[in-house]
């Protein structure tokens, strides 16, 4: 089945068909990986990476990050990276400076979910975003992320700002305790990588999304997050 697959694939490849970046990459995969379907580790790599650019730019830990990278694997698009650094190329990833741009990038990665899901951005000094982390439990109306993830998430990737998304499938667009409980995770934890947190928004529908900072809630979050809290909740751990 493999077989057939890849032969096309190598059909449009020499036909100069216009190749989805997931195709371009699943192809070159085929030379590392010759026995195994590489389309959904292409996807993998994208959904974390965002772009074809980011991936080969990403560091031989991070690629390891994505379930069915190993170490060979790695090292081929590292190599892959350089050879196109060289060569020139260019790649430009989502920008996230409005919330219009937030609310059009959200619609199209959380429409027609299923299942709750959460969602970490992390975007440069230029609000580009260079890394998607996506966390779900598999389940309709909750979703939870281990700490430790997103800790070691942030120390892989150091990110300039971080804008958090999720979507809620039962009820409104409006924030739960939980949801609240979350953004103050999360605002800790940049606190202590020297992140900004510059939104949280919850998605039910194109037309329903709540914004924590739109809403002024965020500057509240970060006024309970601030150092001083955090100093004091440390103090009750010893």
């Amino acid at each position: 089945m493999h077989e057939g697959h890849r032969h096309r694939m190598y059909e449009k490849l020499n036909n100069g068909d216009d190749l989805f970046d997931h195709e371009v990459l699943e192809i070159l995969l085929y030379s590392v990986c010759p026995r195994v379907n590489t389309n959904p580790l292409a996807h993998a790599l994208l959904d974390r990476f965002v772009t074809l650019n980011e991936v080969f730019n990403a560091s031989i830990d991070e690629l390891k990050e994505v379930d069915g990278v190993g170490e060979s694997v790695a090292r081929f698009i590292k190599a892959v990276g350089q050879c196109a650094e060289r060569a020139g190329n260019i790649g430009n990833s989502p920008t996230l400076k409005t919330l219009g741009d937030c609310n059009r990038f959200i619609d199209l990665r959380l429409r027609g979910k299923s299942e709750e899901f959460i969602e970490l951005y992390f975007l440069n000094k230029a609000n580009r975003v260079q890394r998607i982390f996506t966390y779900t439990s598999a389940e309709k109306s909750r979703v939870s992320v281990k700490i430790d993830e997103i800790v070691r998430s942030f120390a892989l990737f150091r990110p300039y700002g971080v804008i958090i998304a999720h979507n809620h499938i039962d009820g409104t667009e409006n924030p739960s305790g939980y949801d609240d409980d979350f953004t103050c995770t999360v605002q800790f934890i940049c606190n202590l990588n020297g992140a900004k947190l510059l939104d949280h928004l919850i998605y039910k529908n194109k037309d329903k999304i709540y914004s924590y900072n739109a809403c002024g809630r965020l500057d509240r979050v970060k006024s309970f997050c601030s150092w001083d809290t955090f100093e004091k909740w440390i103090k009750t751990l010893n």
